[in-house]
């Protein structure tokens, strides 16, 4: 499940960019510990969310695997899955 979280939060990123991933200008591991994230997720049993921030947004991920992606100056909405 780890490879698929990493991925769905690129696509997320690139999404919200309006880029196809290949085309992101970012390196996800310059802003969050990928190796941490896939422990945490293969891991952890029951719910919970961990927001990072990325240039421009703001990306929280959830126990079920949810991912959202939304511009910094958003209000959060981080306590419930989309």
């Amino acid at each position: 499940m780890r490879d698929d979280v990493i991925t769905d939060i690129v696509i997320s990123i690139a999404d919200a960019e309006g880029v196809a991933p290949r085309d992101l200008d970012l390196v996800l591991s310059d802003h969050i510990d990928i190796d941490s994230v896939g422990r945490l997720v293969n891991a952890e049993k029951g719910s919970w969310w961990l927001a990072f921030d990325v240039p421009g947004y703001t990306v929280t991920v959830w126990s079920d695997g949810s991912v959202l992606v939304e511009p910094k100056n958003a209000p959060r909405r981080s306590n419930a899955p989309v």
